[in-house]
């Protein structure tokens, strides 16, 4: 279970044009959590802020000050009516704090005029005992580190801004947890939590977005992949809202995976189908090697010839395989062909079979036929589409109007 927090870091500035390293990474604890804010009447309400810098460098740093820009006054922005309340602290020793009531900062300074963080260090930033005042709201905590790099003296300030949630004092959400860390693909997860005091209260995955206002559990079926649920309260009092979010996840195993592209630099091993959908292409650079069966078609489609010629149009790329078996007659004046960018003749013997293979691109027509008596033959033409696409309705061509000029003249050699 974890709180998302709302932070934003400023660009820092640029030595000679470049765009120097974030100076430390800061992160925000409170105590409790969430801040509450302070009745109308009676004891105020406190919390301690805890904030957290770490230096995500190979390189030292050198930092002259750090300062806290703490909202202060009575409205929904502002965090504390008097800053005065709360005790600063800092991990660094030779480090104090300096309060600021008019510019509304709390202000770190070494005595050295300057310390050194080292690499992979850090620093810890406490304000303990923060009045909170009495409106709900967001409050913008803003953090600026003055630094360089250690000999450099070219200064530099980071900024972060991190929003702080203040709630009413009946307003929970807590302990957002599955009843399972790790499922099998295709399996349910129950998710638990508890809740109250929220206006509206929204359970987040993927592109679900479920009301479970009033609800402590929720239970997703068909989970197909390793999944972030995220839990989002809203309080609303008068024209003022905050918002908490608690997040989770689901492990699946052996997922589904769905990526815009994806880049393999080793082996690939399909255990289920390898499928392009219609309209989409696998295309392969280099060699490909089958240890097993694989099938490259689609459906088979099957058209008879009658009589005459028949036309048709590939769909897709694919084979066109012509079959012409010879029951009675000669093979000297009888014999089936295939046409389209060449023509392939084929003359069987009388009681036997030949065929002729022609490969077509998408949208090319062809033409396959017989020359003779088609009561002594049967003539079959097979479409082998690559990919799926059936062959549209032939057109029947008259017996004279022959698709080329003269086929007998490319004639392949007859068939035993």
């Amino acid at each position: 279970m974890a709180t998302i927090p709302q932070i934003t870091a400023t660009e820092p500035d640029t030595t000679n044009g470049a765009p120097a390293a974030q100076a430390l990474h800061v992160e925000l604890n409170t105590n409790p959590d969430p801040v509450r804010v302070s009745p109308s009447a009676n004891d105020p309400a406190h919390a301690d802020l805890v904030l957290v810098g770490s230096r995500r460098s190979t390189l030292a740093i050198d930092c002259r000050k750090i300062v806290l820009h703490v909202p202060t006054g009575p409205n929904s922005p502002d965090l504390t009516s008097d800053l005065n309340s709360a005790t600063p602290q800092i991990s660094l020793p030779g480090w104090t704090a300096t309060t600021n009531t008019t510019a509304k900062t709390i202000t770190f300074t070494p005595t050295s005029g300057h310390a050194t963080i080292e690499r992979d260090k850090g620093v810890t930033l406490q304000l303990m005992g923060l009045r909170i005042n009495t409106v709900v709201g967001s409050s913008p905590l803003r953090v600026d580190v003055e630094w360089t790099e250690s000999g450099d003296d070219y200064w530099s300030t980071d900024s972060t801004t991190i929003d702080i949630g203040k709630f009413p004092a009946d307003f929970a959400l807590r302990n957002f947890i599955p009843e399972q860390l790790v499922i099998d693909n295709g399996g349910s997860v129950k998710l638990n939590w508890e809740s109250s005091g929220a206006s509206s209260l929204k359970l987040l995955y993927d592109a679900a977005d479920v009301n479970v206002l009033n609800k402590s559990t929720f239970t997703v079926n068909n989970v197909r992949h390793t999944t972030v649920f995220y839990l989002r309260a809203t309080v609303q009092a008068g024209g003022n809202t905050v918002e908490r979010i608690l997040s989770t996840t689901v492990t699946v195993r052996i997922p589904d995976l769905e990526v815009a592209n994806l880049t393999v630099n080793g082996s690939i091993t399909a255990k289920g189908d390898l499928i392009a959908p219609n309209g989409h292409r696998l295309a392969v650079k280099g060699e490909v090697a089958f240890e097993e069966a694989v099938q490259l078609f689609g459906d088979v489609q099957r058209l008879t010839l009658t009589s005459g010629y028949q036309q048709f149009i590939a769909p897709t790329d694919g084979l066109a395989v012509l079959i012409v078996r010879k029951h009675s007659g000669s093979s000297d004046t009888h014999g089936g062909y295939i046409s389209a960018v060449r023509v392939a003749w084929v003359r069987p013997l009388r009681g036997k079979t030949a065929s002729a293979i022609l490969p077509l691109t998408k949208g090319m027509r062809g033409t396959f036929g017989y020359e003779g008596n088609v009561s002594e033959d049967s003539v079959t033409l097979f479409w082998m589409p690559f990919g799926s696409g059936a062959l549209t309705e032939p057109d029947k061509a008259l017996l004279d109007s022959a698709p080329v000029a003269s086929p007998a003249a490319q004639e392949v050699p007859d068939a035993d």
